[in-house]
């Protein structure tokens, strides 16, 4: 067999198996990627073998883990804990492939998820169009979990993110009324930590301990008022 023949068999084989053939033709992405000088995940499930009590997931960025804490102690011995934070954006393709890692693994109650300080890449029509996706993905893969959407943090000005408050405003917004469209509880971060500098920590994006108490007595009042409904 010469070399053309040999290189026409070999396509010849690969796109005769769909799952081959699909790889091969696996378009760009629509958008570039906008990728952080540092990319993580965490991800974390309290008693993971048990299934005796309500099961609860909080999805967000470093914000959530700074309130992790607080919230699990509001809690007590409740409830069971499932934790997804990362720094990746969801405009990121990526982050949707973390997630659903995450919530088919286990059936929760209730999904409270906070995660838009990241992604500055991204225009405000690339936020909305990913913040569509999400909802669609949470309500058909959440397993009935009930859904509160947490309002995004401010940042502080002159903070380490910059001049990035407005940007935070107009994302809330958007997001705000797919979630009144969509019927979904609200638990409102942002107004409980506007204009209030000595919550945060000295990169004005962050919160002091002082602020991640008020956010995590919040977000624990929100978990309870979903559970009981």
């Amino acid at each position: 067999m010469n070399r053309i023949a040999a290189i026409m068999f070999f396509l010849c084989f690969v796109f005769s198996f769909p799952g081959l053939g699909a790889v091969a033709q696996d378009p760009a992405p629509a958008t570039e990627l906008k990728r952080e000088a540092i990319e993580w995940c965490d991800v974390w499930f309290t008693h993971a073998d048990k299934t005796d009590k309500p099961r609860v997931l909080l999805i967000g960025d470093s914000i959530v883990q700074g309130y992790f804490p607080v919230v699990e102690r509001e809690m007590g011995d409740a409830v069971y804990w499932g934790r997804f934070t990362t720094s990746r954006s969801i405009c990121d393709p990526v982050f949707f492939q973390e997630l659903a890692l995450v919530v088919k693994q286990y059936r929760f109650s209730v999904i409270h998820f906070n995660h838009g300080l990241h992604g500055w890449g991204y225009t405000e029509a690339q936020y909305a169009e990913a913040f569509d996706r999400l909802l669609k993905v949470l309500k058909e893969e959440g397993q009935g979990a009930k859904l509160i959407w947490a309002t995004t943090t401010p940042v502080q000005s002159g903070s380490s993110m910059g001049s990035d408050q407005p940007r935070v405003a107009e994302r809330n917004k958007i997001a705000a009324e797919k979630v009144a469209q969509a019927g979904m509880a609200v638990d409102d971060l942002y107004s409980l930590s506007i204009d209030k500098p000595e919550l945060y920590s000295k990169d004005g994006v962050h919160f002091a301990q002082e602020g991640k108490e008020a956010q995590g007595k919040a977000v624990a009042g929100a978990v309870r008022k979903a559970l009981e409904k």
